[in-house]
């Protein structure tokens, strides 16, 4: 939801200056209203505001011949008057006219300008706010909170691309000051990108969002190009579900079946057991039927697996005199189903050594992911780097590379 950023200081606060910042080498007003205008000063200062913008308001109906500088005077205490009263829609007028005057110390514009842009923002009137809040920045205001209003002005008159400058120059300079992005101005710029059809900047801004903050949500948009209704290719399928896993996605029960189903006839059932015994402490079966489906596919996966773990040793030595290193990576990935990270870590990296690999995104993934579970970060990085071809292998990786990171 885009909404107003401005601080909540007050009208009076922000205005206080308007009376004081009359320099004394500054002309005289005339000398027809001279005695006006004291009085009419004199009472803003004493707060009584009323009666100080029914003597300026005399000033301004007198036919007299008025100067510039007169002008200006009766309007700086129509603004702090106004300011005073909390009246916004009548303190506008005065405001935009003091601002523009030079009279008014440029060093002080920037107060006014970025006032008048709250004021028009409140009011839903974008494009004063998109003029005001340009020149408050132009007179120097540098606050995010400024940047922020002009960006959502911007978004709400539909000029999205100028809005996504503004929310991409904040999380830069962020970045460049060593800090991450706020996590709303990323969501400000996703939402922006979305409404674009800018796909490169939507993939990049999601990235930054599970980097920073990876919650769920996020990774449900980081993951949309990894759909498991549109895979149908097991090896793969299983592999999405790992990463659906590791970043707290896997919640459905037909989900937790299909992977567990898919790891065993993988001859993962170390892992099937594992995925099995998760979905069932976190009662994701509710049905009795498919609570009685879960249990049984759970008492199949923990069969296998103690076949598997009392045959692992001799299937490894197998594996190593098979013509291509693809089979010793699967005892790898076995043995990370079991939890056993530092005998999966060198299988997987006997296995590429062998080469000779059919499967070699795969292989890579899986390094990868044995390097992360032994919190090698950098070696995790430098395998995922070298899955290519394949979009959604490259795609994986990346997104198991940012989970390493955000893990740890």
């Amino acid at each position: 939801m885009i909404r107003k950023f401005l601080g909540a200081a007050s009208m009076a606060t922000l205005l206080a200056l308007s009376i004081h910042v009359r320099a004394a080498d500054q002309p005289n007003v005339s000398g027809d209203f001279a005695k006006d205008f004291t009085e009419a000063n004199d009472d803003a200062k004493a707060k009584k505001y009323t009666d100080a913008i029914a003597k300026v308001k005399a000033i301004q109906a007198n036919p007299k011949p008025k100067t510039a500088y007169d002008n200006y005077v009766a309007n700086a205490i129509l603004m702090q008057a106004y300011g005073g009263l909390n009246d916004q829609a009548d303190a506008e007028g005065p405001i935009e006219v003091v601002a523009a005057s030079d009279y008014y110390p440029a060093a002080q514009k920037a107060v006014l300008y970025k006032l008048l842009a709250s004021i028009n923002y409140s009011t839903k009137n974008y494009d004063k706010t998109i003029e005001f809040a340009n020149k408050s920045i132009a007179a120097g205001d540098t606050s995010e909170d400024l940047a922020q209003t002009l960006a959502g002005a911007y978004y709400l008159s539909n000029k999205f691309k100028e809005a996504l400058a503004v929310w991409q120059e904040l999380a830069s300079k962020s970045e460049a000051a060593g800090r991450k992005p706020d996590e709303k101005t990323l969501k400000f710029i996703w939402q922006t990108s979305v409404q674009l059809k800018d796909d490169a900047a939507q993939a990049k801004v999601i990235e930054k969002l599970v980097a920073d903050y990876p919650k769920p949500e996020y990774w449900q948009y980081a993951m949309v190009s990894l759909r498991t209704s549109d895979v149908h290719d097991d090896r793969m399928l299983l592999n999405i579900y790992r990463l659906k896993n590791e970043v707290g996605l896997l919640t459905s029960g037909d989900e937790y079946s299909e992977m567990a189903q898919i790891a065993i006839d993988q001859g993962n059932p170390g892992l099937a057991q594992s995925v099995m015994e998760q979905a069932i402490a976190k009662k994701v079966f509710t049905d009795p039927r498919d609570v009685d489906r879960s249990l049984r596919l759970l008492d199949l996966a923990k069969k296998k697996a103690a076949d598997d773990r009392a045959s692992i040793a001799k299937d490894e030595a197998e594996a190593a005199s098979a013509p291509s290193g693809d089979v010793l990576v699967q005892v790898g990935a076995a043995y990370l189903g079991f939890g056993m990270n530092d005998k999966a870590l060198a299988a997987i990296n006997a296995g590429i050594a062998k080469g000779n690999l059919k499967r070699s995104n795969e292989d890579y993934l899986l390094l990868g992911i044995a390097e992360a579970r032994q919190k090698n970060t950098a070696e995790a990085g430098k395998a995922f780097g070298k899955i290519n071809g394949d979009p959604k292998y490259v795609r994986l990786a990346k997104l198991w590379e940012l989970a390493t990171h955000s893990s740890g």
